[in-house]
């Protein structure tokens, strides 16, 4: 598998620190969304907001679905977090490679 930056063959996918970073970041806030929404409450939470700012631009999908359920939302934001994680690996990538 060759990268789009001239080549050079591509270590394991979300290899570099800022990619793998964000995607920790991501799970965490994921998993409190997560625990945050299985409390009960009287008054509706905007916990949900945070994650999906976090991996906006992608997952600002889940505005477009209209009855989107808990599920749909949790799917989105794992895969809102898997594309930007892969731009920003690739980014990394081709900054790092750039000769002074």
């Amino acid at each position: 598998m060759s990268s789009v930056t001239g080549g050079q063959t591509l270590g394991a996918p979300f290899g570099t620190w800022p990619a793998r970073l964000y995607l920790a970041v991501s799970a965490a806030l994921i998993v409190w969304l997560a625990v945050v929404s299985s409390q009960p409450t009287d008054d509706a939470s905007f916990a949900a907001v945070i994650p999906i700012l976090f991996t906006a631009p992608t997952s600002l999908l889940i505005l477009a679905i209209p009855d989107a359920s808990t599920a749909w939302l949790y799917a989105v934001l794992g895969a809102s977090a898997m594309a930007n994680a892969w731009l920003i690996d690739l980014v990394w990538r081709r900054l790092s490679s750039r000769k002074g």
